[in-house]
């Protein structure tokens, strides 16, 4: 039989010891600000400490942003010799290909992420969130390595691949911490940090692109990601495992620890008693003085037997890629994350980045269109820095669909202006996408990813998502061209009936979530 979990306990001074391993962020005295000890965790606000932990931890989202568009800027000098520059030893200045060969060296990184994304779980289950993202470091450096020294087209596709397998598992396992680690109050503004985080690595490769965009230097641009790597291996052991994670391996000594530095309050009962029913019957039940005792013994509970809820056989199970779509209760939130990750590449929002240059170039220069698409890259990160302090103050919901009502209206004028060509309607518009997306239909999916699955199914379910993401990407970049060949313009329209049926499905369907734990949204969805 379970054992019960200890009652709430009265103060800091109360508590029995707890021997742990802590990050070298969190203070072992009082916190500056710490709320007093009777105020309930999930009132607090985000503390120093949560937030230099999300900090770090988003370096890994950023490397996926870096990656994504690594190819981007240096393409002319990868692919064409132009006879000058100097040369690095015996490695070639260019490796000379067909844009058949480019293109498969781009989309090999779709390939590798849907492999990362569908690994993530496992990998968050088996080492933690922490932990998992430690170990994800070593595709990070192995890519970037595998491409700085090409000496053929080959070994730089290989290396793509290699740092899609680390982008994949980046995106799906940070999310999930930074909810996980994250107040209740404020966890929509915290897990923007993922998205931030991306679109700021965009804006980074493009930067570092312009600057070694001449003869062999491409291969700094591409090599760059190894020191972004190295960082994050350096700081990673400052960064706290989640509590959630820890609890659910039955270290809740450990978790208890790790929650009361996030939240700078020594009372964070209230908060535990949300992450399952253990917890609450222990608040209720349990005898203050067997405090030390009890949570020695529950330590060596069987993680499934803290997180399985009693009921249905098939929520006894453990949760995995093969079975989540199996159980009931999930299969609703897989659905709708599904349709998030995947219609959000039904935007078009990445054809609209990979036209954007030559849009621009029809009215200016191409120098002065090289500025003004980095410009698109500033107003990304804007533009996402701006949706901070809506989202928890407006909920998701509205900020989701009003993002995607835009997008419709942008991306309408953006295929009007190309079709008729009226060259400034349809710079003006690339910019109204970009603006529309960043704040919303940008975040908010990989946001609710975390937040529609309770503790057993997050791996899972935000595996389950980022595939999807990924296989649009890759079915999007393989199919714009030919159909932009075929019905010209027209192709636009595609993306705007997308965005009006996604839009409709996620008003119906998706729930409001600001305010609630995420063991309380799951529960909506059980039937």
């Amino acid at each position: 039989m379970q054992r019960s979990e200890p009652a709430a306990r009265p103060s800091a001074s109360a508590a029995a010891p707890d021997t742990v391993e802590e990050s070298p962020l969190l203070p072992r005295g009082s916190v500056d600000g710490e709320a007093p000890p009777n105020t309930p965790a999930s009132s607090a606000g985000i503390t120093w400490s949560c937030l230099a932990s999300a900090a770090i931890v988003c370096i890994a989202p950023l490397q996926y942003g870096y990656h994504i568009a690594e190819l981007n800027t240096p393409k002319k000098i990868i692919t064409t010799c132009d006879g000058g520059g100097a040369r690095w030893a015996s490695l070639p200045r260019c490796l000379p290909m067909s844009d058949a060969v480019f293109s498969v060296a781009t989309s090999m990184f779709a390939v590798g992420g849907l492999l990362g994304s569908l690994a993530a779980g496992w990998m968050a289950g088996r080492w933690g969130r922490r932990g998992a993202l430690v170990y994800n470091n070593l595709p990070f450096v192995a890519g970037p390595l595998l491409m700085a020294f090409a000496a053929s087209p080959a070994m730089l596709i290989v290396g793509r691949f290699v740092s899609g397998l680390g982008a994949g598992a980046a995106v799906v396992i940070a999310p999930m911490y930074l909810s996980e680690i994250a107040p209740v109050k404020y966890r929509g503004t915290l897990n923007l940090l993922n998205q931030l985080s991306i679109v700021l690595g965009i804006l980074v490769t493009l930067t570092v692109g312009m600057l070694a965009n001449s003869g062999p230097y491409w291969r700094i641009s591409v090599g760059f990601g190894l020191l972004l790597a190295c960082m994050h291996l350096l700081l990673a052991a400052f960064a706290v495992e989640s509590p959630r994670f820890l609890w659910s391996r039955g270290k809740h000594a450990e978790a208890r620890t790790v929650l009361r530095k996030l939240r700078g309050s020594a009372d964070v009962d209230g908060e535990v008693a949300t992450w399952g029913m253990a917890a609450t019957t222990a608040t209720m039940t349990a005898p203050h003085q067997a405090d030390a005792a009890a949570e020695s013994s529950d330590d060596a509970a069987k993680p499934d037997d803290l997180a399985a809820p009693v009921g249905l056989n098939e929520e006894a199970a453990v949760v995995t890629i093969f079975n989540i779509f199996r159980i009931r209760r999930y299969r609703q939130p897989w659905l709708l994350v599904l349709l998030l990750q995947f219609g959000q590449q039904l935007s078009g929002i990445n054809t609209v980045f990979y036209f954007s240059s030559s849009v621009l170039e029809r009215m200016f220069s191409s120098q002065l269109s090289g500025i003004l698409t980095m410009m698109i890259g500033v107003l990304n990160v804007l533009a996402t820095a701006l949706a901070a302090p809506v989202v928890d103050r407006f909920g998701r919901r509205p900020l989701l669909l009003t993002s995607m009502a835009a997008m419709a209206v942008s991306v309408t004028l953006l295929g009007v202006g190309l079709r008729l060509g009226l060259n400034l309607l349809a710079a003006v518009s690339l910019y109204l996408v970009v603006a529309s997306f960043a704040p919303g239909y940008g975040p908010v999916p990989f946001l609710l990813g975390t937040e529609l699955f309770d503790m057993r199914a997050a791996g899972a379910g935000c595996s389950w998502a980022l595939a999807a993401n990924w296989t649009g990407t890759f079915l999007i970049a393989v199919a714009f061209l030919p159909l932009l060949n075929a019905i010209g313009e027209w192709v636009f329209a595609i993306f705007v009936g997308a965005l009006l049926v996604c839009g409709a499905v996620f008003y119906v369907y998706i729930p409001e979530t600001r305010g609630r734990t995420i063991e309380e949204i799951a529960q909506s969805f059980k039937h």
